[in-house]
């Protein structure tokens, strides 16, 4: 099973699977960078809606605004703006995920260097083995949601190690 596989809402007529897109808000500039704003209804559909987008031009960004945090792609890649608190509390998770696969190399140095609280990487459950993007601390624990089974994974990144040269 892929990771558009639990984004599926709905069939058209050609039995083609949408995607509930999230609502257009505006487009804002802020500093040099200029944003183009949605409002989404969770982060999985924003993730697969951000995936969809691609962005060739610097200091632009297109952001989702989601409960479950806000996510964006620049001309980097897909990004969460910062985890959410409930993503540190390492008590709540039920199994232990894995990452799949390397995480790119900019949003890695970027959690490294603390100027990002995360990176971006492809997890596992440890109890439904749904594979999806998500967002965990540099050489630390975090708690992500499994989008198939809903379960709280915890997912260890102290096997990575930045060094800065």
């Amino acid at each position: 099973m892929g990771i558009f596989d639990f984004f599926k809402k709905s069939n058209d007529s050609s039995g083609k699977t949408k995607v509930k897109k999230p609502k257009f808000v505006g487009t804002e500039t802020s500093g040099n960078g200029t944003y183009e704003v949605y409002k989404g209804n969770d982060a999985e559909s924003a993730k697969a809606f951000l995936m969809e987008k691609r962005v060739d031009k610097p200091q632009y960004y297109v952001v989702v605004e989601t409960p479950g945090g806000n996510w964006g792609m620049d001309i980097k890649g897909l990004y969460l703006e910062k985890l959410l608190p409930w993503q540190k509390n390492i008590q709540s998770a039920e199994c232990s995920g894995t990452v799949t696969k390397m995480p790119d190399m900019f949003g890695l140095q970027m959690a490294a260097r603390g100027i990002n609280d995360n990176f971006v990487t492809e997890i596992k459950c440890g109890k439904c083995e749904t594979e999806w993007h998500d967002a965990i601390r540099y050489k630390n624990v975090t708690v992500v949601k499994c989008p198939g089974c809903k379960a709280l994974n915890k997912v260890n990144s102290n096997n990575y190690n930045v060094v800065m040269v």
